[in-house]
């Protein structure tokens, strides 16, 4: 939700961005192979995750794909939540995996969480941001990692 439009993602592998005024779909986003799991707008940017393993970065008023954040460093599973801010995007999959993308050029720049059980079960399911620090939920679909919350904090002091 942002402003006064909806975005919304599918399982029919697309997202729809909505009036929140009049309730009419204003534009249809095209391009996923797989559902769309999570989504985030800002202004006139959408991004969005899906279980085709792949991000994109839309521009909403076009319905133009501006980026598809994939390559060897892409995740090797289904995208579980994203968070982007004016330089970067943060994700989450089901491959146990949390990594950090350059939002205007899509190059991915790093992993920032890898579970030692990521692939053969370990999910992180949720992700929030802040300036400082990035909250995970984490877990598995069987029993391989422990259900927690991984708090990162990049703002620590070192005196």
């Amino acid at each position: 939700f942002c402003g006064n439009r909806i975005v919304s993602g599918s399982d029919d592998n697309t997202l729809k961005v909505w009036s929140a005024v009049t309730g009419e779909c204003v534009q249809t986003l095209v391009g996923h192979t797989g559902g769309v799991w999570s989504s985030q707008m800002r202004d006139s940017i959408v991004i969005s995750g899906s279980t085709d393993r792949t991000l994109k970065v839309w521009n909403a008023d076009t319905g133009e794909c501006v980026h598809t954040l994939y390559g060897h460093t892409k995740h090797q599973s289904a995208v579980t939540c994203l968070q982007f801010s004016s330089k970067f995007v943060v994700t989450s999959s089901d491959d146990g995996t949390v990594k950090l993308w350059d939002l205007k050029t899509g190059e991915f720049v790093r992993n920032l969480v890898a579970l030692e059980s990521g692939g053969s079960g370990g999910v992180v399911w949720r992700i929030r941001a802040s300036n400082t620090k990035l909250v995970c939920a984490v877990g598995s679909r069987n029993g391989t990692e422990e259900t927690k919350l991984l708090v990162l904090d990049f703002d620590v002091d070192l005196k």
